[in-house]
Formats: C-alpha cells, sequence, structure tokens
C-alpha cells in the first residue's frame, strides 16, 4: 500500500490530467450519445427565407454563421442533380410542403431511405417555380473537437491531449511528472 501512495504522490500531475481527459471524454460521449436519440424534425422555409441569413437563423434556432453555411450548403447542392426525386398528390405547393414534412416528422417508411437518414438540420423548401417540394439534408461542421495522441521531441515521447473550439486547438504534452509544455493552433486554411 505504502508503494501504492508514493507512486500517487510522485504523479499527482499526470494522474489528475488524465482522469480530467477521460472525464472530458466521457461527457463527449455521453452528450453525442443522448443527441443521437432525439428525434430529427423538418422545417418548412420558404424561399425568401432561405435567401436572407437573418431570417433563416431566426427560422431554425441557429447562429447567423451556422445560417450562411446552411446557404452555401444548399447553393452546392442546387447546382447538382438531386440524389433522389418521388411525387406527392397535393392541390397546391403548400399543402404539398407540410405534407412531405408531416411524413418525415413522422419517419414513414414510404419516403426515399435518403430522405430519413440522419443530419443536422432537414429543410422541406416549397420551390413555385418549379411546382416542386425540394428536400435538404444540411450536416454543418462539428466546432467542439477532443483529441488525443503523442508528440516527439528530441526522441522522448510525450502522451498529448487536445481540444480544438473552431479555429483554435489547444494541446497539453504530459510526461511522467505533470505537463511539459503546451501548444496553442490556429487553422489558417479549410478544404
Amino acid at each position: 500500500m505504502g508503494k501504492v501512495k508514493l507512486y500517487l504522490t510522485q504523479h499527482k500531475n499526470a494522474i489528475t490530467v488524465i482522469i480530467g481527459a477521460i472525464a472530458v471524454v466521457l461527457v463527449v460521449l455521453i452528450v453525442g450519445h443522448s443527441q443521437d436519440k432525439i428525434p430529427q424534425k423538418a422545417d418548412i422555409v420558404s424561399t425568401d427565407t432561405l435567401n436572407n441569413s437573418i431570417a433563416l437563423s431566426h427560422k431554425l434556432n441557429v447562429s447567423p454563421a451556422d445560417a450562411v453555411k446552411i446557404q452555401r450548403e444548399i447553393q452546392i447542392v442546387q447546382q447538382k442533380e438531386p440524389v433522389v426525386s418521388y411525387y406527392v398528390q397535393a392541390p397546391d405547393i403548400n399543402l404539398a410542403a407540410r405534407q412531405t414534412q408531416k411524413a418525415i416528422n413522422d419517419h414513414e417508411s414510404s419516403l426515399p431511405a435518403i430522405v430519413n437518414e440522419k443530419s443536422d438540420r432537414t429543410m422541406v423548401i416549397p420551390n413555385e417555380e418549379s411546382q416542386k417540394v425540394d428536400v435538404y439534408k444540411v450536416n454543418l461542421e462539428k466546432s467542439h473537437k477532443i483529441k488525443a495522441g503523442m508528440t516527439v521531441i528530441e526522441d522522448k515521447l510525450y502522451p498529448t491531449v487536445g481540444y480544438q473550439a473552431g479555429q483554435f486547438e489547444g494541446l497539453v504534452h504530459l510526461k511522467d511528472n505533470g505537463i511539459k509544455g503546451a501548444s496553442i493552433l490556429y487553422t489558417v486554411v479549410e478544404w
């Protein structure tokens, strides 16, 4: 028992950092798992709202930056052919949009499989010019990331734990008796 106490007191800082990192990873996994169980709901978004990032932000309850990302994603998708097309009988385009929204929210099996796939946002957009309803599945970039790895400096190995929020990333380099260093990085270019 004395050896265990001696070891714990000698490596107190490293053990504290490792326990903290494990706790953070567990919290992230639990939150991520609970988010998977939240049923996905489709939102009906008019073309006017889609073209106005502030209105889109309010309609979807997202940040203005995320609204701009959603607009960009949809513009990219609109330039390509749709992945799937199907038809709904309805007297007008707005009723067709509401029927499509209800079918998506009820996870009807008659829908094409791609429509029921999980995504960050599902939007139903009535397209009055073409007399059709467009369904968009948008996945936003995840802005929080926890990282783990190894750092090699002068033939010495350091376990490394990191956290990334948006463009910034911080790393802590560990050694037997505690923290040996830290790094802060900024993402300059993405593709």
